[in-house]
């Protein structure tokens, strides 16, 4: 049997958090679970999730954090602990993240494991592998925006390996879907981890696999309490113009993951990755012109012309 676990983070998401339980409970696969860790929500979200846990019982099961841990650190301590109270004697389970306010179409589960198993057979079940999708635009109140995530940000999938996705993250949490030997592989310490979806994408493509399936599974709603969401290729280019500060913080934070990456993985990176991580983690302490060869020699690409331009300028 081939189970799902839903990791769902939650913050104060009073607001959108039934719809996004509805949409799950409808799915067409069925052999799912949802753990939702809360991060000390001061609304009436943890009220909603015990009515769901009530009405669901063995289905849903809530974990209400002692102190605020931020969305990254909530997202990966609550894989892990989903890891660790373990499955079903006789199922396989695989591991997916959860934003509290997003709508999943109804097939989603079905067509994200179908993609997992494919790459499990091609290169198998021992290494982490990731499967990832696009997503429909939506607006608050789901109104239609653009049925790709990735066409309206300008954002490439064609390239998924490890020395684009250090300077780059290229996934959507809420579509991601991991198999056991990456959630083994996630780690212990989140200090310096930017996103939870970035760093399982990281793993997936250092050490196993990653693909990308090219049909939305979700409705992405779009509002003004994203921590991450996209509002127009336009809108992007704009604030970053505007804001040079923000976009050398950036690169400093990106570059430390990728340090603590390596301290992480470095007993276990191949020769020619470990290289690759390891130079993009020095890049900082480089001069100005060996950090630009670096760029270029490694192909340390973001997606499209004005990234690349913005990296070259700030780095």
């Amino acid at each position: 049997m081939n189970r799902i676990e839903i990791i769902l983070s939650t913050y104060n998401g009073e607001r959108y958090i039934k719809e996004q339980l509805d949409s799950i409970i409808r799915s067409s696969f069925k052999n799912w679970h949802i753990s939702v860790s809360d991060d000390c929500s001061t609304d009436s979200t943890c009220d909603i999730l015990r009515e769901y846990v009530a009405k669901y019982s063995g289905k849903i099961s809530l974990h209400i954090n002692d102190s605020n841990m931020g969305s990254t650190a909530n997202f990966l301590t609550a894989l892990k602990r989903a890891a660790q109270e373990g499955s079903p004697e006789g199922d396989t389970t695989y591991y997916m993240f959860c934003d509290q306010d997003d709508v999943w179409l109804k097939d989603k589960l079905y067509v994200t494991l179908k993609a997992m198993k494919r790459l499990e057979r091609k290169i198998g079940t021992v290494k982490p592998s990731l499967i990832f999708t696009d997503a429909v635009l939506a607006g608050a109140d789901l109104s239609y925006i653009d049925n790709s995530f990735y066409k309206a940000g300008h954002r490439s999938v064609r390239n998924l390996s490890i020395s684009r996705l250090l300077i780059e993250n290229r996934c959507i949490g809420c579509t991601v879907m991991m198999n056991r030997a990456l959630v083994d592989m996630v780690g212990d310490n989140f200090d310096k981890v930017r996103y939870h979806d970035w760093w399982v994408a990281l793993i997936a493509s250092a050490f196993g696999g990653i693909r990308f399936l090219r049909v939305p599974t979700l409705l992405y709603r779009q509002h003004s309490g994203n921590q991450v969401g996209q509002n127009g290729f336009a809108a992007y280019v704009r604030g970053r113009a505007s804001d040079t500060k923000d976009i050398e913080n950036r690169l400093s934070d990106t570059i430390a993951q990728a340090r603590a990456f390596y301290e992480c993985y470095k007993g276990r990176l191949g020769y020619k990755n470990a290289k690759i991580v390891n130079e993009f983690a020095g890049i900082e302490s480089k001069s100005f012109l060996m950090k630009r060869y670096m760029i270029l020699r490694y192909r340390f690409f973001k997606s499209g012309l004005l990234r690349n331009i913005a990296l070259l300028l700030f780095i």
